[in-house]
């Protein structure tokens, strides 16, 4: 199966994280995914957003203090 984006058509997705308003969908079996291109967040069935990439956070740079 094949995904795509439902706003632009991209097909580079990737999982979103879990929020408190994602706990009805996932007793429906329907998991967050997001657009890498236009930031769009939608739903896919469990089995196939499963095996997108995992979101990614940005490194935090720490304060040097001298």
């Amino acid at each position: 199966m094949s995904l795509y984006c439902n706003e632009c058509g991209s097909t580079d997705l990737r999982s979103a994280h879990l929020q408190w308003r994602d706990w009805s969908k996932l007793l429906a079996l329907k998991y967050p995914i997001r657009c890498r291109a236009c930031k769009t967040r939608s739903y896919a069935p469990v089995h196939v957003a499963v095996q997108l990439p995992r979101p990614t956070h940005p490194r935090i740079r720490e304060k040097r203090t001298f």
